[in-house]
C-alpha cells in the first residue's frame, strides 16, 4: 500500500495511475507483494498465501501497468465482495494523499522533501522521499529581517473641510444722537437788544460753563461814564487772559445798557435815555411812574409802566434766558466804593452773599444802600431781580469818571471763583 500511496501522489500526471482499472491491478499486485493470506483478486482468481515473504527490496521500483486496458473476463457477482470493503480504504488514502500533495503545491514559495511517515504494516524500510519541485520565489528565510522597502508610501491626504458659513445677525443701524452745539471758550459777541434810537446793546461771553455770572456796565452811561470804560476793560482782560475764567462758569459783560443816554457827567440829564425816562427806575419792584432821585420826585421818571423802556425789556428777557447764578451792576458814585445787595422788601431775600463776596475782595463797604442814604428808591433792577430769587447787587464806584480798575478786578475775580465747580 506504499507504493500505491506514492504513485498516486506522483507530482507528474503522467505518472499516476489513469484508470480505475489499473488501479485495481496494480492493487492486486501490492497486496500479492506484500504477502497476506490467501485472497480473491479483482480479476476472480483465488490467490493462496505464498509460503514465504519475500521482502520489496527498497531499490526496486514498480513500474505502472500498461495504459492499454487488458480485456478480463468478470467476475462473477459473488466473488466481488472480497475486495470491496478495500474501496473506502483507497478513497481514504486517495483524499488525503491528494489533500497532501495540494498542500505542497499550495506552497509556491517552499522548496525541500516531504517526509511521509514509515508504513507500519509494510517490511519497507526508510522513508520513500517525493521531491518537490522548487517554486521561484525565495523562501522567507533567507529574506533579512530588517528588510525595508525603498518605495515610498503613497500618502492621499485627507480632504479639507470648510467651514460652514456662521450665521450673521441683523444688526440694527445705531443711531447716533448729535451733539448740541457747545459754545466756544470765547470771546463771543452777541445782541441783546437795541435802544431807543436803535441803538445796540451788546454782550460779550467767554467760557462755556453751567454757571452763569452776568456784569452790566453803562446803565447810566452819561451819568457815571466809568461804568462802560470799567466794562470795556474787562472785557480786554478777558480776551487777553481767558483762562481767567475758571472751568464751569461762562461769564457775560454788557459793555453800555443805555446807549441814548446823554454824556452828562453826574446830573440827572445822564440817567435818562431817549424817552426821558431813569432806566434804573423802570423795574417791576416798588415802581412809581414819578420817581425819586436824591430824594426829589421826578415827574415821568419811571416811565408809564414797568420794563416800558426797550433798554431794560431787553435785559429783563435776556437775564431770564441765561439764567445767571450772578448780577452785578456797575454804578456811581458811593465814597471809598459800596457793594449793596438787592432788596425787593424789608431785608435781601439771596443776595446777601454776593454783594460779601465782591466787596471784600475789592475793598469796599458792604451795605443797603437805602438804608445807608435813607432814602427809598423806586423801580430799581437789583431789588426786583432778588424778589426773582436771582442774586443781584449794585457796586456804586468811587468816582463818576474813574473805574478804579484794580480794586474791581479783584472783585470780578473773587464773584467767579466764588460760583466755579
Amino acid at each position: 500500500t506504499q507504493q500505491i500511496v506514492e504513485f498516486c501522489l506522483q507530482k507528474d500526471p503522467n505518472n499516476r495511475l489513469q484508470t480505475a482499472a489499473e488501479m485495481v491491478t496494480f492493487l492486486d499486485q501490492a497486496l500479492a507483494d506484500e504477502g497476506g493470506g490467501g485472497y480473491e483478486s479483482s480479476s476472480g482468481v483465488w490467490r493462496p498465501q505464498p509460503t514465504s515473504v519475500t521482502p520489496i527490496s527498497q531499490n526496486r521500483v514498480l513500474s505502472a501497468p500498461p495504459t492499454a486496458d487488458a480485456a478480463m473476463p468478470e467476475p462473477p457477482p459473488g466473488k466481488r465482495r472480497g475486495w470491496l470493503w478495500l474501496l473506502p480504504l483507497l478513497l481514504l488514502v486517495l483524499g488525503g494523499g491528494g489533500w497532501l500533495l495540494w498542500s505542497a503545491l499550495d506552497r509556491g514559495d517552499e522548496g525541500g522533501v516531504i517526509e511521509l511517515p514509515e508504513h507500519n504494516g509494510g517490511t519497507a524500510e526508510g522513508v520513500a522521499e517525493v521531491v518537490v519541485a522548487t517554486a521561484t520565489a525565495v523562501s522567507p528565510a533567507v529574506i533579512p529581517a530588517d528588510a525595508t522597502s525603498t518605495v515610498a508610501p503613497t500618502i492621499t491626504p485627507l480632504p479639507t473641510l470648510t467651514p460652514l458659513p456662521s450665521a450673521t445677525a441683523t444688526l440694527e443701524p445705531t443711531v447716533t444722537a448729535v451733539p448740541s452745539p457747545t459754545p466756544t471758550a470765547g470771546p463771543t459777541s452777541l445782541i441783546v437788544g437795541y435802544s431807543v434810537n436803535n441803538r445796540p446793546i451788546e454782550a460779550v461771553r467767554f467760557g462755556s460753563g453751567s454757571q452763569v455770572v452776568l456784569f452790566i456796565g453803562g446803565l447810566h452811561a452819561g451819568f457815571a461814564p466809568a461804568t462802560v470804560s470799567l466794562a470795556n476793560r474787562a472785557i480786554t482782560h478777558f480776551t487777553v487772559t481767558p483762562e481767567d475764567v475758571p472751568q464751569g462758569v461762562t461769564l457775560y459783560i454788557i459793555r453800555n445798557a443805555s446807549p441814548d443816554s446823554p454824556n452828562v457827567t453826574g446830573e440827572l440829564e445822564g440817567r435818562l435815555n431817549a424817552n426821558g425816562v431813569d432806566l434804573n427806575r423802570n423795574w417791576d419792584c416798588r415802581w412809581e411812574a414819578d420817581a425819586k432821585f436824591r430824594g426829589v420826585v421826578v415827574p415821568d421818571s419811571g416811565g408809564p409802566r414797568p420794563f416800558s423802556e426797550p433798554e431794560t425789556a431787553a435785559l429783563r428777557d435776556f437775564i431770564l434766558e441765561i439764567d445767571p447764578v450772578a448780577v452785578v451792576f456797575w454804578e456811581a458814585r458811593a465814597t471809598d466804593g459800596l457793594s449793596s445787595p438787592g432788596a425787593c422788601g424789608t431785608r435781601s431775600l439771596v443776595s446777601a452773599p454776593l454783594s460779601q463776596v465782591y466787596g471784600v475782595a475789592a475793598g469796599y463797604q458792604i451795605g443797603d444802600f437805602e438804608n445807608l442814604t435813607n432814602q427809598e428808591i423806586n423801580g430799581d433792577g437789583t431789588n426786583w431781580l432778588d424778589d426773582q430769587g436771582i442774586p443781584a447787587i449794585a457796586v456804586l464806584l468811587p468816582e463818576y469818571a474813574e473805574e478804579d480798575w484794580f480794586n474791581n478786578l479783584e472783585g470780578i475775580r473773587a464773584v467767579l471763583a466764588r460760583y466755579a465747580r
